[in-house]
């Protein structure tokens, strides 16, 4: 193996720092240029070669000498330049991104014309003293575009160019003093067609931002009061003139029931009779008091409001839905939440001479010391303890809604896993409960209160059905706007009388001999503290609860 030389190594040195030498950037290009300052350039672009066309024409066509131009061979050369030029130059501004940066593409396309029509100025003789002004549009354009000094040296170029070819032509004899005077003016219209042009692109530069400010604030402002009506508890309406729904929010379907069928550009009526009603009236007499109404399918009372927006044809109404009942929920809340302090210290006094007399009355059952006819009153008494130990159970369960710890659940593992357990603690049957719940669906909700909502309906399900194979079902999908995932649970009995739907979930109301009348109670308490809604459908044959959830977005795991 050889000895690498001194120079061999140099080489590798220069070579391998070489090759730690970061990559150059390639430079950037020249920023897209804007809707409007593409309009503005295609515009002066066309005129450009519209005025070349023009002169190339009268040049072909027109006898020159009679306008007096002395080299008619030379005019109509310069002139064919300049239709050229000005071809060039439109489709040159045609690209999406220009080659030169804007100020440099102005000064070029500005260079050119003053060049060419010089060169038309000169064969033309004194017949071309009118063409300067054809440079009007090009520098009105540079002071609009620019908005800075550099559009008044673009006139000062011109104006200098022209001024001296045509003191040159003076001092020659072409041409006499008076179309020098009339090009000195031209030039001094040149400088105030700029400084109109810089002060007008000024204004309108400052317009367009202050118009892009005003969208940006319209758009936020627009989605702000779409969360809003979004988030309120009431329901919101946007009917146009002609009775179509524009927009409605989420509290729309809750209130009315139309999970699913309800859309933007339906009919009035066709999301509620009794609505379409109430607008028609209302626009006929708006001082007419409307009362509130009862929804069938949701078992809601409504109060309706309406308020004009917008004028003529471009007018439209808000509609109001309150839900009177929730009104009477929150007073209800706060009785109960103060009944429910009081019933815990309560219960826990209860609870311990209850214990005792539990004991006693079990060893005296023991002991054998009762005669055979006070046992039947033993089983009273510890059957009633049981009973009241129930009761206060249920009640201590009040205090539990405000403690939730909500998690992403795998609502179909859930549901399988709990029913198991209600199937063994109360003698179901295995194929008395049948369940349709995909594995793909997460819901957010407090896992403790999740369990006692579906025992509580599981089992009250159970004592209304007919006791066969089936006659419970459980079955959820994912709802319409894909953030709620909608769960319902129905059974083959009787199912709930009229009467009864309304007080079906008030406190301690009961028609089962021996029940506390707390278990619905308590489950819709635990639906609505943990952000969902139990409901009763107003299905038949049989009893149909609905638990509409939140939908976790995230996987269980992670959570």
């Amino acid at each position: 193996m050889r000895a690498q030389t001194p120079r061999g190594r140099t080489l590798s040195t220069a070579v391998a720092r070489t090759s730690t030498l970061p990559a150059l950037d390639p430079p950037p290009l020249p920023p897209s240029i804007t809707g409007s300052t593409r309009r503005i350039l295609w515009i002066i672009g066309l005129f450009r070669a519209v005025c070349g066309a023009l002169l190339l024409g009268l040049a072909l066509l027109l006898d020159l000498r009679v306008l007096n131009v002395t080299t008619p061979n030379s005019f109509v050369i310069a002139t064919s330049l300049y239709f050229v030029f000005g071809l060039a130059a439109f489709g040159w501004i045609q690209q999406e991104r220009l080659p030169l940066p804007l100020a440099q593409t102005l000064l070029a396309l500005i260079g050119g014309d003053i060049f060419f029509l010089g060169l038309a100025m000169i064969a033309g003789g004194s017949s071309g003293a009118p063409l300067p002004i054809l440079l009007f549009p090009q520098l009105a354009a540079s002071g609009w575009l620019l908005r800075t000094r550099t559009a008044f040296f673009h006139a000062a170029l011109a104006a200098i160019v022209l001024l001296g070819l045509e003191a040159w032509r003076v001092l020659n004899g072409v041409i006499g003093g008076p179309q020098l005077f009339q090009t000195a003016l031209i030039s001094i219209g040149y400088f105030a067609m700029v400084g109109i042009a810089v002060v007008i692109g000024r204004y309108t530069k400052a317009s367009e931002e202050l118009a892009a400010q005003r969208g940006i604030d319209v758009a936020n402002l627009e989605h702000v009061n779409r969360l809003i009506i979004q988030d309120m508890q009431d329901g919101v309406l946007v009917v146009d003139l002609n009775g179509v729904v524009r927009g409605h929010n989420a509290q729309v379907t809750r209130l009315l029931g139309g999970f699913g069928r309800m859309r933007g550009g339906m009919r009035l009526s066709e999301f509620s009779t009794t609505l379409h009603d109430y607008w028609r009236r209302w626009n006929e007499d708006p001082s007419e008091t409307l009362p509130p109404f009862k929804v069938e399918t949701t078992q809601r009372l409504l109060r309706v409001r309406l308020v004009r927006i917008g004028s003529g044809l471009n007018g439209g109404t808000l509609v109001y839905l309150e839900d009177l009942g929730r009104a009477q929920n929150e007073a209800q809340q706060m009785k109960l939440a103060a009944m429910g302090r009081l019933t815990a210290s309560i219960a826990h006094e209860v609870r311990n001479p209850l214990s005792a007399i539990n004991q006693a009355a079990q060893l005296l059952e023991e002991d054998g010391a009762v005669a055979p006819e006070g046992a039947r009153l033993l089983s009273m008494i510890r059957n009633n303890a049981k009973r009241i130990d129930r009761i206060v159970g249920e009640v201590l369960q009040l205090n539990r809604r405000d403690r939730q710890q909500p998690e992403a659940i795998p609502l179909g593992d859930f549901v399988r896993s709990i029913t198991d357990e209600i199937v063994q603690a109360e003698g179901i049957p295995a194929r008395g409960i049948v369940i349709d719940v995909p594995d793909d669906l997460l819901v957010v909700f407090d896992r403790g209160h999740l369990s006692q909502i579906t025992w509580n309906l599981v089992r009250n399900a159970w004592q209304h059905c007919q006791k066969r194979e089936g006659s419970i079902s459980i079955a959820a999908r994912a709802g319409y706007m894909g953030d709620r995932v909608i769960c319902e649970l129905g059974d083959d009995g009787p199912g709930v009388p009229a009467e009864y739907r309304v007080h079906i979930f008030e406190p301690f109301f009961t028609t089962r001999p021996g029940g506390t009348g707390l278990g619905l109670y308590i489950a819709r308490e635990l639906a609505d503290a943990n952000g969902a809604a139990l409901e009763l459908l107003p299905r038949a044959p049989g009893a149909s609860f609905r638990v509409t959830f939140r939908r976790a977005v995230m996987a269980a795991s992670s959570t």
